[in-house]
């Protein structure tokens, strides 16, 4: 899921404020809230992913890598391609 960031600008003030929201449409309901509070309010949305679920999606990637060298090793010894070691037939030992 993405999550969502919600950053306020007041007109005038410079003054910046974040907030975390737990994904886009909270962030665009309190948008409007405070819309509605202020008018000259700036209010932005930007979609952010966490540190976590980046690392997640890396290692999913990895072992989907991992699983899908496993499925070729097998099919290589299936086919009788080669030993499990990995020798080649042209290797001195």
């Amino acid at each position: 899921m993405i999550k969502a960031l919600l950053i306020v600008t007041a007109l005038g003030g410079g003054v910046h404020h974040t907030t975390e929201m737990p994904d886009m449409q909270t962030c665009l309901d309190a948008r409007v809230a405070i819309m509605e509070q202020t008018k000259d309010a700036k209010t932005l949305c930007v979609p952010t992913v966490s540190e976590t679920d980046k690392m997640q999606e890396f290692f999913q990637i990895f072992m989907g890598i991992v699983e899908r060298m496993k499925e070729l090793e097998y099919e290589r010894d299936l086919q009788g391609t080669g030993s499990s070691d990995w020798e080649c037939s042209d290797c001195k030992g």
